[in-house]
């Protein structure tokens, strides 16, 4: 199954941090797709479409999505996630807001802070303050994954070619 990866960006560039996250999106299998919510962040799916490892790109553009908020973009994920395995996004304070949202909703447990992927659903994360690290691993069949985003290299910018979606902003 495919890997869906949420972008953060302030609706003119990516965050550096959004990189990353589909740096350790390939090490889940599968193809990745980047899904970008905004408002007039033409630049932002640009630059998405480009992003080495990047199979395909959903764009969203409502002024609903001008300010990153949980709920809405919660919902936004839950109604994109039918098709996918994963659902990954950076371990910032932008991925720890929406990322737990649609764990609940999709009955599901949440690991969080992963700094390495042994498998499709097998992830190391630090406990104790980072003194002690934890494999985990999960039988959901849905997996919802936050990304610290220092332990993956980043992916290059350039030379990827994916296929730009646009979906339609309705009422999630």
């Amino acid at each position: 199954m495919a890997v869906l990866v949420l972008a953060e960006h302030d609706n003119k560039e990516l965050k550096s941090a959004t990189l990353n996250t589909l740096s350790a999106a390939s090490q889940c299998g599968g193809p990745v797709t980047l899904l970008v919510s905004g408002f007039n962040c033409a630049t932002v799916i640009e630059a998405a479409a480009k992003l080495q490892g990047v199979d395909k790109v959903l764009h969203v553009d409502s002024a609903d999505y001008e300010y990153p908020l949980a709920e809405p973009l919660a919902l936004l994920l839950l109604a994109q996630s039918e098709d996918y395995s994963h659902c990954l996004a950076p371990a910032t304070t932008f991925g720890k807001n929406v990322l737990p949202r649609v764990a609940a909703k999709r009955d599901v447990a949440m690991i969080s802070d992963v700094i390495g992927i042994q498998s499709a659903d097998t992830y190391v994360r630090p406990i104790y303050a980072g003194n002690v690290l934890a494999t985990v691993q999960s039988s959901d069949a849905f997996q919802v994954v936050s990304i610290r985003t220092t332990a993956f290299e980043a992916v290059a910018s350039e030379g990827g070619s994916a296929t730009v979606e646009i979906i339609s902003a309705q009422d999630y």
